[in-house]
């Protein structure tokens, strides 16, 4: 017989009051041809000296997200960066100094805005490179980078990773490698300038030793984008 019994106060306070909540981020940036995911080296046992996912303990006066811009924050000086909500993971042993329960995040960042070098700790990965991570950390980058890939095909959220000034080449390669899979060029070039989200800016971008002509760049037309219907750019992976 299941029991209609309340809990007390002292009840509540001793079975359902002690664990703990923690954020953790998945920050994806591209730099130098290659999408990248930020990594810090742990030191908690048993994971001391492995790399895992950028993260801190919630504080009891914080919400999820004021938490989240907080790590960031100390973790890299960052703020006013794209970041959205994961889930929740919450398995019992998921952490070794007792129940956590971590809300998972990713976020994007154009590199420009990021510290360079890296304080002490913290180093960028290829996504094609990610080695073992502490804790859970390799099912929470398998989450966030099925969310991105999604972000990629119904959202301009490609844009959160490039410059305003960009070439189409730039934004070819972050699909490609999102999706590990090579596009066609000019398919590509056609679909993205129907989908109405960007917009010749006039200037071609000099590349010494580059033969023909240069690439052009283009801009992100937020006007449009938030006034009008666009095209989701889907290429059916």
């Amino acid at each position: 017989m299941v029991s209609t019994e309340r809990p007390t106060t002292s009840d509540t306070i001793e079975k359902f009051f002690k664990a703990a909540f923690s954020v953790d981020i998945v920050l994806l940036t591209y730099h130098e041809g290659m999408l990248k995911i930020l990594l810090t080296e742990k030191d908690e046992a048993p994971y001391s000296g492995m790399l895992g996912l950028p993260g801190k303990l919630i504080a009891p006066n914080e919400d999820t997200d004021r938490a989240l811009i907080d790590c960031v924050r100390e973790f890299i000086g960052l703020e006013g960066f794209y970041f959205k909500q994961l889930k929740a993971l919450s398995e019992v042993g998921r952490h070794p100094l007792g129940r956590v329960v971590t809300i998972a995040y990713y976020g994007l960042v154009e590199q420009s805005h990021l510290p360079s070098p890296l304080p002490e700790g913290l180093s960028w990965h290829r996504l094609k490179d990610i080695p073992e991570l502490s804790f859970d950390h390799d099912k929470i980058v398998k989450v966030a980078l099925n969310r991105f890939r999604k972000g990629l095909s119904r959202h301009p959220t490609v844009f959160e990773l490039l410059p305003e000034r960009f070439v189409l080449a730039d934004m070819m390669r972050i699909y490609e490698q999102a999706f590990g899979r090579k596009l066609d060029k000019p398919n590509f070039r056609r679909r993205v300038r129907k989908s109405k989200l960007i917009t010749p800016v006039g200037t071609l971008k000099k590349e010494e030793g580059l033969m023909g002509r240069p690439p052009e760049y283009y801009t992100f037309d937020k006007v449009s984008y938030v006034d009008k219907p666009f095209d989701p750019i889907v290429f059916n992976f």
